[in-house]
């Protein structure tokens, strides 16, 4: 039907002219066009993966990312998974507090309005896609006084490109536990249990139901700076075909495949010992990639969380949050000083774990990568490819 003010548009038309002209027909809405058909290729076993094969590996994949928060007997889970194409639009994105993981007597000493937001290139609970799968999990471990999503660009980007990433609160040596909301103790059966949640559903609820359909019962571990150390807790559990260090604290030494990123600034953990391990132990299952100019944080987003007000640990004292020294020189190391921006160590980061990942799950030929890593003087690569 006409509206009322095109139709009287056209009857002021029609009287203007010397001669009548027949109606024009019922103008009717076109129909929206076909939403344009994601492309995907084929991996290990048939599995079918987001984008092209020879995508560039720095770059992410296609598809948005959905996030949800989930529970496993007591232990908060992040979820991050490739999601429908198109389901993003007009949903906000995410993004995370850090007070959540304060105890509450500290958390409420910082107003919303000078809170230290860590933003997120995903949205909540957005459909999973179901065209993909069966695809592999990464478990993502974080390291000491920190929090599940401290590293929300590696893991986004993984799961951008087709992975599921799950990502625990480590119960016993996050940031509540450091801030003196709790005892400190090493959750060393947290990894295998995650694991195994990944591999079969628990008895009871499954946390993974929304996703258990697309999952492959193959999963790598990642671990930042102790979460790498807490990696090695893990080698029994089912399905672990690979294993990733980032600024490891300790030595993984397992029967798997095993990349070893370090940073030749970190303060925290020494370069040269992971460097020459490398070099004088040669392993075809270990790979190491140095960075040059990343500090200890360069692995994770914390130092870009507040920056424009000194980083978050920063306000927090400044709102009289009573931050432990060992927190504040732990907080800083690779934020500023001597360490190269995180936007120039990060493409390189993202490209050398997102390589080793899809030839260890994805069974992908990930040489162009290599060779790039290896041409660039700001990475130390060994073996070279």
């Amino acid at each position: 039907m006409l509206s009322p003010r095109i139709a009287f548009a056209l009857v002021l038309a029609a009287c203007a002219s010397p001669r009548a002209r027949p109606a024009a027909p019922p103008t009717t809405t076109p129909a929206p066009p076909a939403p344009p058909v994601a492309a995907t290729h084929l991996g290990c076993d048939g599995a079918r993966w987001p984008g092209a094969a020879d995508a560039p590996r720095d770059r992410r994949g296609d598809r948005p990312v959905g996030a949800r928060t989930v529970e496993l007997n007591g232990v908060t889970l992040e979820v991050w998974y490739p999601a429908r194409p198109g389901s993003e639009v007009g949903v906000a994105p995410a993004q995370y507090d850090l007070r959540e993981r304060m105890p509450p007597a500290e958390a409420a000493k910082i107003p919303d309005a000078d809170n230290a937001w860590l933003p997120c290139a995903c949205a909540r609970d957005l459909p999973v896609d179901d065209t993909l799968g069966p695809l592999p999990v990464i478990v993502f471990l974080h390291g000491a006084a920190s929090f599940r999503a401290q590293s929300v660009t590696l893991t986004t980007h993984w799961a951008s490109r087709g992975y599921v990433v799950v990502a625990p609160d480590l119960p016993g040596v996050g940031l509540y536990e450091t801030l003196g909301g709790g005892t400190m103790e090493f959750p060393f059966g947290v990894p295998t249990e995650v694991v195994r949640a990944i591999v079969a559903a628990p008895p009871g609820a499954d946390p993974l139901a929304f996703v258990r359909p697309q999952l492959a019962p193959r999963v790598a571990l990642v671990g930042h700076s102790l979460g790498a150390m807490l990696m090695g807790t893990a080698t029994e559990a089912p399905r672990v075909a690979a294993m990733v260090s980032l600024a490891g604290a300790g030595a993984a030494a397992p029967e798997v495949p095993l990349l070893v990123v370090a940073g030749d600034r970190d303060g925290v953990v020494p370069y040269a010992p992971k460097r020459d391990a490398a070099r004088d132990a040669p392993d075809p299952r270990k790979r190491f990639v140095g960075l040059r100019g990343a500090g200890h944080l360069a692995f994770s987003d914390l130092c870009a969380v507040g920056a424009d007000r000194g980083g978050a640990l920063a306000i927090a004292k400044a709102h009289g949050v009573a931050v432990p020294p060992v927190l504040d020189t732990l907080g800083r190391d690779g934020c500023g000083g001597d360490a190269a921006p995180i936007a120039e160590t990060n493409p390189r980061l993202l490209a050398a774990t997102t390589a080793f990942l899809d030839e260890a799950l994805q069974c992908a030929d990930a040489g162009a990568t290599w060779r790039g890593l290896a041409a660039d003087p700001a990475v130390e690569l060994i073996p070279a490819p």
